[in-house]
């Protein structure tokens, strides 16, 4: 069952097509702020009709979680910035192969990391997760460690059911990128499955 869910989903992924009111919809962006994306050749859907693809999609809905933590501008510039191919290459990597972002600002800088899904020790991972939890009360910085317990955690604990998607620290924002996806799925094919089956049952 889950591995035919997961070809549902592929297939759907890698075909979909969305409206940019389906898109404001399922990213909470305006449709102000997708033009001022498009303009600034951050994300550029299809024309006539305008059109957006799954991982357009995705990376959207990223893009308006991190914009409650950080401005257009700031996240604009740390994603083209992104070395190999800037932009368009985050927006390839994410729905695939990210586990999180992590956005800091350290003495004055606004740092951008991307991590790829880490393998988890469950052994290791328990005294790991307290440390970072440690850290976050104090206030400290969270490190590429930290980064990695937490979303082991968040992974090994919300499996099946809605996880957290954003932890956000002072200056400094987690985004569970796989939480993001799981959402949308929920929200943007799910739906339509309900849709085929109607229509197989009518």
């Amino acid at each position: 069952m889950i591995l035919k869910q997961e070809k549902i989903h592929s297939m759907f992924e890698k075909t979909a097509t969305f409206t940019e009111k389906e898109v404001v919809t399922l990213t909470g962006l305006s449709r102000k702020q997708l033009y001022r994306l498009n303009v600034s050749s951050i994300v550029q859907p299809k024309k006539n009709p305008i059109t957006y693809n799954w991982n357009q999609l995705v990376f959207l809905r990223v893009m308006s979680l991190l914009r409650e933590d950080w401005s257009l501008q700031v996240l604009e510039k740390l994603f083209k910035e992104f070395p190999d191919k800037g932009i368009e290459r985050v927006i390839e990597l994410i729905p695939d192969s990210l586990a999180v972002i992590l956005i800091a600002e350290k003495n004055g800088e606004v740092e951008f990391h991307v991590l790829g899904n880490p393998n988890f020790d469950n052994q290791i991972f328990g005294q790991s997760f307290k440390r970072a939890i440690e850290n976050i009360r104090k206030g400290k910085s969270l490190n590429y460690e930290d980064v990695t317990a937490i979303i082991s955690n968040i992974i090994d604990n919300c499996r099946e059911e809605d996880g957290i998607k954003k932890i956000s620290i002072k200056k400094q924002t987690l985004l569970i990128v796989p939480e993001v996806i799981r959402e949308l799925r929920k929200a943007a094919i799910l739906p339509s499955e309900q849709e085929n089956i109607n229509l197989k049952v009518g």
